[in-house]
């Protein structure tokens, strides 16, 4: 009885997929969502989806290859919202009045370009996602905004936040922001605006302009250089193998 028990037991025993899918007129990510499960990922072939997302809790959404999936909204929604334990890897994602809105547990963004939203490019309430390897650039509010910030998934790290109208990273709360091998460039009133500077936990940053509340010993002084539109560092630029892992400050390609 038991070994047929555990034979009944496998055989429905739901197995994590991966839905591969391609643009289309039809919103195929949505569709895709339709029918996934968490622990499953969706794919995106390399193009353009024109379409708002809404991530169920536990489900991947990955680009095949870096950026080349791009999710473009409606300019009045966000591009895309993250649930429990969602998770977003390699992806563009612009032309929304947000780009990433998240307010769960567990929420994770790796590897993504987030830039041109009309309001900001991620937007965290209550608790802060994981955040790494990404570029937040050229968001008409705060590349980075939080409200009432209570609690997070841990260091902000490897990150490019440039040119964003107002704000690098603003955020309103009462928990440790952790900071470290991230690039500030060119943001447009300040690079950080916090409620409480003492949450900060730095290391290892470039800003420039130089905002002095926010630079320690542990910080690169002066302006860097680039190459292509992502911000990627020149090879004589500060910052270039100078992260605490041996690599760059910011994104690393």
């Amino acid at each position: 009885m038991k070994i047929l028990a555990v034979l009944f037991l496998l055989a429905t025993t739901a197995f994590p997929e991966i839905v591969r899918i391609s643009p289309s007129n039809s919103s195929p990510i949505s569709q895709a969502m339709l029918r996934v499960k968490s622990g499953d990922t969706i794919m995106l072939a390399d193009g353009k989806y024109r379409e708002d997302v809404i991530l169920k809790s536990g489900v991947v959404l990955c680009s095949q290859n870096l950026f080349a999936a791009e999710i473009i909204g409606n300019g009045r929604d966000a591009v895309v919202k993250l649930n429990g334990g969602a998770k977003i890897i390699g992806l563009s994602i612009c032309g929304g009045r947000n780009g990433v809105v998240t307010s769960n547990t567990g929420a994770s963004i790796e590897n993504c370009y987030i830039h041109s939203n009309q309001g900001s490019g991620i937007l965290a309430i209550n608790r802060l996602p994981k955040i790494v390897n990404s570029i937040i650039s050229n968001n008409l509010n705060a590349g980075i905004q939080g409200t009432a910030i209570g609690s997070t998934e841990g260091e902000m790290s490897h990150l490019t936040i440039a040119e964003n109208r107002r704000y690098g990273i603003e955020i309103d709360g009462d928990q440790d922001v952790i900071l470290k091998d991230c690039l500030f460039y060119n943001n447009g009133h300040k690079a950080i605006k916090l409620t409480n500077q003492n949450l900060l936990v730095m290391k290892n940053l470039i800003i420039y302009p130089e905002q002095k509340e926010f630079i320690n010993q542990d910080d690169f002084i002066g302006r860097p250089y680039f190459t292509g539109k992502h911000y990627f560092l020149k090879d004589n630029s500060i910052g270039k193998n100078k992260a605490s892992d041996g690599k760059d400050i910011g994104f690393v390609k």
